[in-house]
């Protein structure tokens, strides 16, 4: 697909202004060279929201500027990249091309670098973070999407432009009626989707903004509301978290920030990714099989071979280290004051890996929540959620080990379910994008189902009957999702805002006592606060707002608890922080 020619007829008009952009950016060495880069921006995972020549004409619904313009992409957060051979559409960092072979159509879809890359803005220069947590606004994206595609349904001359840029020499009345019957159905399918995933009214429309998605609750939905086609099945997306960083990502024993993902079997790393794929429009559909040995189907567009190449790439990113070239030099002699207060204070949880060994595994921290005091909503949400089963009822929770679903479930399960089930009825592309050790154990076919079938069952017996009686705050051992993960904090100085829901600015707040942090800041400018450590607070595009308007903490929105090293005087604190810059 790389440098195909028929592609170049839907460069933007102003690929200019992103090739301006990126020309201005610098990198920093953190294990990629320039192929891979590219390569992790523009790899297709599977994901389509809509055929790249509707993606091209659209028109943003009040105005006729082009929905995918550079520039309206920028003001939602995501990052102009110029046109080349792997990104032959010029296309933001994070969209890729995906190509239907069936209908040789290309869709646009998302890939990982959508939400785990970021820029540093800074006296001028503008610093690229490979897998540093985007602060985009994907929920405005798509909202505005779904604007766009309704107003372009409404307005005859916005639909006759659309459909001359699609048609091109095609175009006539009947196949534009035909092409506006197809666009009349995708955008019902749009509207569905924005509805499942629809906050209550109580709650700002602006809620998650830039910089933070309910992540869990997408992909619950995607599971058990659309591919399940029960709407009522819907949770409220009121758990918004940051993005977690990449680096260090793969070589964890566990993933999410609640813990809750093995990352160490024969598939643990590929069910979190196309776990991913389906929460971003990895078109997961549960449909009843059409024998006994198929009791039902699963089918999605989740692209297992670019799964298998995005997480190879992932292994080998390295955390990017503070360079003075382009922003203030550490103080090395606070620096190393501060390596103390971090062993005293940090360093019970976050342990310290070095530079020659970040490629190495280590077992994440489990924190209980009632110890660090952080916003619970998202670990909660991970397992109170509950479904109905639908079709999946009577069959096994882990399709081929487990509990017997029955009629409700919580939908995490039902999410876990369509994963497997896409899995399993791909064995031999998710074993290769595994890249699992080719040993005798694995040989066959039968011998590999039965490893699988093992390993689930086992992991059945974790998770089974919990239940909002069985929730607990302590004992990560046996009730993990009722934990956060604390991880090795290289690279932390480029990942604001800080806690799991980004609700603490920078990493002085972060050491200010929870009742003294701001209870309101701006988010998504790139602009760095190096003295501070994070972005600038007065100056954004979205506010984050931490009360109510009646003065209680906003569920998903608290910025208490992790009061360690709050009680430092202010003079150590700033030895932290500059020992923080050094990881």
């Amino acid at each position: 697909m790389h440098g195909c020619s028929s592609h170049k007829q839907y460069l933007q008009s102003d690929s200019e202004y992103a090739q301006n952009v990126q020309i201005k950016r610098v990198m920093l060495a953190q294990g990629w060279d320039n192929d891979t880069r590219q390569l992790f921006w523009f790899t297709s995972q599977g994901s389509r929201i809509l055929p790249l020549s509707w993606f091209s004409a659209l028109e943003l619904a009040q105005s006729q500027k082009l929905f995918l313009s550079a520039e309206h992409m920028d003001s939602l957060g995501y990052l102009p990249a110029a046109a080349s051979s792997y990104n032959p559409a010029a296309l933001p960092i994070g969209f890729a091309l995906d190509q239907d072979n069936k209908t040789k159509t290309s869709w646009v879809g998302l890939t990982c670098a959508a939400c785990h890359t970021n820029q540093i803005d800074y006296q001028g220069e503008h610093i690229l973070i490979e897998g540093a947590p985007t602060l985009a606004n994907f929920e405005l994206f798509y909202r505005q999407l779904v604007e766009s595609l309704q107003q372009t349904l409404k307005k005859p001359e916005k639909y006759k432009r659309f459909a001359q840029r699609v048609l091109k020499a095609d175009y006539d009345a009947q196949n534009s009626q035909q092409l506006f019957e197809q666009l009349a159905n995708t955008t019902k399918n749009a509207e569905l989707r924005l509805q499942v995933n629809a906050l209550p009214a109580s709650y700002p429309k602006d809620f998650a903004g830039f910089g933070r998605l309910d992540a869990f609750g997408n992909i619950q939905n995607a599971a058990s509301a659309l591919a399940l086609h029960n709407p009522n099945n819907a949770s409220a997306l009121n758990a918004p978290v940051s993005y977690p960083f990449l680096w260090g990502t793969h070589q964890s024993n566990v993933v999410q920030w609640n813990g809750s993902a093995n990352n160490r079997s024969l598939i643990g790393p590929l069910s979190r990714n196309v776990g991913e794929v389906i929460g971003v429009f990895g078109g997961l559909k549960i449909s009843k099989g059409s024998s006994n040995n198929a009791k039902i189907n699963y089918s999605s567009s989740v692209d297992l071979k670019g799964l298998g190449q995005l997480e190879k790439w992932v292994k080998a990113l390295r955390s990017p280290i503070w360079d003075s070239r382009y922003l203030p030099a550490i103080d090395q002699q606070a620096a190393t004051a501060g390596a103390l207060i971090y062993q005293d204070q940090c360093e019970g949880c976050h342990q310290v890996i070095s530079r020659d060994q970040d490629q190495e595994n280590y077992l994440a921290t489990m924190i209980p929540i009632a110890e660090v005091g952080t916003d619970p909503s998202m670990a909660r949400n991970a397992v109170l959620h509950v479904a109905q089963t639908g079709i999946l009822e009577g069959t096994k929770e882990r399709v081929i080990a487990g509990e017997v679903f029955e009629s409700k479930a919580p939908a995490i399960k039902i999410a876990v379910n369509g994963v497997l089930g896409v899995i399993l009825g791909n064995l031999i592309p998710s074993l290769k994008a595994s890249q699992a050790p080719n040993d005798k154990s694995i040989a066959s076919d039968i011998a590999l189902m039965k490893r699988l079938k093992a390993f689930l069952a086992s992991r059945a017996k974790i998770t089974n009957n919990t239940s909002s009686q069985d929730l607990s705050t302590t004992g990560c051992e046996s009730v993990r999702v009722l934990c956060y993960k604390a991880r090795p904090l290289n690279g932390i100085w480029a990942t604001a805002p800080y806690l799991h829901n980004g609700s603490v600015a920078n990493l002085w707040q972060l050491l200010t006592p929870d009742s003294q942090r701001l209870t309101q800041f701006w988010v998504g400018s790139r602009q760095f606060d190096p003295f501070n450590v994070g972005f600038i607070t007065d100056k954004g595009r979205s506010k984050l707002t931490v009360l109510t308007k009646t003065g209680e903490i906003q569920q998903g929105n608290s910025n208490r608890g992790h009061n360690y090293g709050t009680v430092l005087s202010a003079h150590k604190k700033r030895q932290l922080i500059e020992y923080l810059k050094t990881l």
